[in-house]
């Protein structure tokens, strides 16, 4: 393989993603709740790009969305499955890896649904109030808009599917070589 430019740390990437402005209206977010988004409105009005959506019947139906908040009680009634909402998770995240999910739920499960809260990037309580969502909605946006964040969850991704460790390193190099000027 022939590698243009220098080899680069991924640490050296940090300071394009730092630098950066984000846009909240720039990411489109997907909110699956059959009794709907309590904060809805507030989310809104901090110039987030938010759909509201009670339940989906395909998995299709969060293709456009980077990120999807889904609730786990009362969702996903068409997919037939008794785990609803952590069962659309897995679904999203079998069909669509690079999705940042955010599972919320105002309930208590029992043991089988840990599956479900591991798969997602990030759970919430209901109960939490709109300054923490509009924190997490931010750290969201920069994982999903931020060049670092998205190799880091790639590598994971490609590390989970056993791609050799050896092809990782050359690609991250790469990757790397790619993104910061040699002036650096």
């Amino acid at each position: 393989m022939f590698i243009l430019g220098k080899t680069r740390a991924l640490s050296e990437l940090k300071a394009i993603s730092q630098t950066r402005n984000i846009d909240r209206s720039s990411v489109s977010i997907l909110c699956i709740d059959d009794q709907g988004l309590e904060y809805e409105n507030i989310i809104r009005n901090h110039n987030f790009n938010i759909r509201v959506l009670n339940d989906i019947e395909d998995i299709k139906a969060v293709s456009d969305y980077p990120v999807v908040i889904c609730d786990i009680k009362g969702v996903g009634k068409k997919f037939g499955s008794k785990y609803e909402g952590g069962h659309i998770i897995e679904e999203i995240k079998n069909s669509y890896p690079e999705k940042v999910v955010i599972a919320y739920t105002g309930q208590q499960f029992d043991a089988t649904y840990n599956k479900f809260f591991s798969l997602a990037d990030f759970t919430l309580t209901k109960d939490v109030d709109s300054d923490a969502w509009v924190t997490l909605l931010d750290q969201t946006i920069h994982r999903v808009v931020s060049p670092v964040e998205q190799w880091k969850r790639m590598r994971n991704f490609l590390l989970e599917k056993e791609v050799p460790i050896k092809i990782v390193f050359k690609l991250e190099q790469e990757c790397s070589g790619l993104m910061i000027p040699d002036t650096i």
